[in-house]
């Protein structure tokens, strides 16, 4: 693990203590918490745009694909490939596993 230094503005620090106070957190888990539901939200957005696929949004996560489907489910993000798609990718494999 990195150690990193950043300036945070006060109103951020009082939600910090805040959360502290309320979960019984010392503050570098806090904000390592809060950085990784960012992280989280941040990813989920991506993928829920269509920018990056679950394979690669599970490892940004570093996280499997069923638990980044777990996640993204919690968050409320429904997977970002429609019914037409779903349907062009299964008769893009069905033909190229078919031997001539």
């Amino acid at each position: 693990m990195k150690a990193k230094a950043l300036r945070l503005p006060d109103n951020l620090l009082d939600v910090v203590k805040f959360a502290e106070k309320k979960e019984r957190l010392d503050e570098p888990t806090t904000l390592r918490k809060f950085l990784r539901l960012g992280a989280e939200k941040y990813i989920g957005d991506s993928y829920a745009r269509g920018d990056i696929s679950l394979r690669e949004a599970a490892k940004v996560l570093d996280i499997t694909a069923r638990e980044t489907l777990e996640l993204f489910g919690d968050m409320g993000i429904v997977g970002n490939v429609d019914a037409d798609k779903a349907l062009k990718a299964i008769f893009f494999v069905g033909k190229k596993s078919v031997k001539r």
